[in-house]
């Protein structure tokens, strides 16, 4: 993204922030390239917890890797969780040059929970009483996002606890159906990957390297 444009869009971000409110997340995504990428501006992001350093979410990684942007300039109304479990409505904003390369991400997330609280008050005053998640069921796609502010929260979030447990040994097809998972879902497209999941596995970096040439070479032969 040239800088001039980043500079606009950075504006564009503070601009949304406060005109919308402290109940909206306004974030910039800026690609450098197919595998990495930075938060150029972000409005309100109390309500994520996130911040200049925090990666792209699982959900935006995927858009990236299938390359959803050459058929849609933007997504929205589906619904993005947090780990504590705080509930977003997100919309995604492609931003692309004039060649159609994808040169960043505009996401505004809107925080739903306080206002599904509200409701669930206003209902009660009618002795209607419905559970929080009945309140926005309706209106929910089938776009699922997952909030991180890390690489190693990205990771427990596509791979099973159970098997990152430390009393669990993993062999090796093991541990390289999980680098595939996370291949597939587009975590080593984040910058430090390797080194979480080495960590997280517990092994060496150069084994998640070689695991991931293994992975690489069969997703070719197919």
């Amino acid at each position: 993204m040239e800088k001039e444009i980043m500079e606009q869009y950075k504006k564009i971000v503070y601009y949304f922030g406060e005109l919308l409110g402290p109940t909206y997340e306004v974030i910039l995504h800026v690609l450098t390239s197919e595998k990495d990428s930075y938060i150029g501006a972000i409005a309100n992001g109390e309500l994520s917890g996130r911040s200049l350093n925090a990666p792209l979410t699982d959900f935006a990684l995927n858009l990236i890797e299938d390359k959803v942007y050459l058929e849609k300039d933007f997504i929205t109304g589906y619904k993005g969780t947090m780990s504590n479990g705080r509930e977003f409505r997100s919309s995604t904003l492609f931003i692309k040059d004039p060649a159609g390369k994808l040169t960043g991400l505009l996401c505004i997330n809107f925080d739903v929970d306080q206002y599904k609280y509200i409701a669930k008050d206003i209902l009660s005053l009618a002795q209607i009483i419905l559970p929080l998640n009945d309140l926005t069921a309706s209106h929910t796609t089938p776009y699922i996002e997952n909030f991180s502010n890390s690489v190693r929260d990205i990771i427990l979030t596509v791979i099973d606890s159970k098997l990152l447990s430390p009393d669990i040994k993993l062999s090796q097809n093991q541990k390289i159906e999980i680098i595939e998972i996370l291949e597939e879902k587009g975590v080593f497209q984040i910058k430090g990957a390797v080194v979480e999941v080495a960590a997280t596995l517990n092994i060496s970096e150069a084994s998640v390297y070689r695991y991931l040439q293994t992975v690489m070479r069969k997703k070719e032969a197919n």
